[in-house]
């Protein structure tokens, strides 16, 4: 692999290009490779400030994928992989910051991999990784089975590129999300050898399981030199970072500082999972499910929160009370991380 051969898309969707298209100075400064800019449904201001970063750096490259309504990520995904003719298809979520080289693992990893993923997000806690055999649910935090088969995630990846045009060519499977009874029944022979037989399917899992099954091999890195914040589609004004579902949330808050609220929150963990998700699951998926939902609900509010202080010299949020003192600890330093970043590296015009 040639990193700077490499061209990363990123996608910007309505909402989210003036305080996150900075991140892409910290990119650029911590690699070598390219990165095309990408508008998906973003109006005609986000477009130009898009069109303008892109022509300030050689590196860079601009493309509108849609000026009227946003395109969902897997079709993006599918449009742009169609468009590549590069060795390897590339692309990451717009609310990454590098602060530190990150192209140097991941050229390692190239010599025997034909897919490398990374970045969870930075609210993501130890038991969401790994799927348990219980759960029917391949969602996107679950980059690994539990028996040990790694099948990634979409956060941040490198494809083969010849690898996707052969399982579309083959098996008509690009990167979309699959309900198990939308899967072709020789697709789902194939699925059930892995051991992997769920209700769904996050994006692009289906494609890489296909390709695992074709002697393909698949690789999450955990890239510690890049932060993704994880939910930030688009930033919405709040000075409110204090994510609350209601009644059973509000106790564990009110007693953050007891045993209490550990306990109180995966009680509403269970009690807001079984109200919202139509599925019948065990309680341990419930509150997997609800939990992530609510840790990437209150993460985007704190970072929006945070960006929202920095681009108007405001006072910084407190980090919001989640009843899991290392995902607290892990928002806490990654807001630190991007005031520094934020602060060295923004060329955006505070007056947008």
């Amino acid at each position: 692999m040639i990193t700077s051969e490499l061209l990363f898309n990123i996608i910007y969707t309505p909402g989210s290009v003036a305080l996150l298209s900075p991140f892409i100075q910290s990119l650029l400064k911590w690699s070598d490779c390219r990165y095309q800019l990408i508008a998906n449904g973003c109006d005609s201001n986000e477009q130009r400030l898009l069109r303008d970063l892109a022509n300030s750096n050689s590196r860079l490259k601009y493309l509108c994928l849609s000026d009227t309504k946003m395109i969902c990520h897997s079709d993006a995904l599918d449009r742009l992989q169609l468009k590549c003719n590069d060795e390897w298809f590339c692309a990451m979520d717009s609310d990454i910051f590098a602060n530190g080289p990150f192209l140097d693992a991941v050229a390692a990893a190239a010599d025997d991999h034909d897919v490398i993923t990374s970045c969870l997000p930075v609210w993501t806690t130890t038991n969401d990784s790994t799927l348990k055999p219980s759960y029917k649910r391949l969602q996107g935090l679950h980059i690994r089975l539990a028996n040990g088969l790694t099948v990634g995630c979409t956060y941040f990846i490198l494809y083969r590129n010849a690898d996707v045009n052969r399982i579309r060519t083959q098996h008509g499977v690009g990167f979309e999300r699959y309900y198990w009874d939308k899967i072709p029944e020789r697709h789902q022979q194939t699925i059930r050898s892995l051991d992997a037989e769920k209700n769904d399917y996050d994006t692009a899992i289906v494609l890489n399981m296909l390709l695992i099954a074709g002697g393909g091999k698949v690789a999450y890195l955990p890239l510690d030199s890049l932060k993704h914040l994880g939910g930030l589609s688009s930033i919405s004004e709040t000075k409110n970072t204090q994510f609350c579902r209601g009644t059973i949330d509000a106790f564990s808050i009110k007693w953050k500082n007891t045993s209490l609220t550990r306990p109180a929150m995966w009680l509403g963990d269970l009690h807001y999972g079984r109200k919202n998700i139509v599925e019948k699951l065990s309680p341990s998926e419930y509150i997997n499910l609800a939990g992530r939902a609510r840790r990437r609900a209150a993460s985007a509010l704190y970072f929006s929160a945070v960006l929202n202080a920095l681009i108007n010299s405001g006072k910084p949020p407190a980090v919001p009370h989640l009843a899991n003192a290392a995902v607290e600890k892990n928002l806490k330093e990654t807001a630190a991380a991007l005031h520094k970043h934020y602060r060295t590296y923004s060329t955006h015009n505070q007056t947008q």
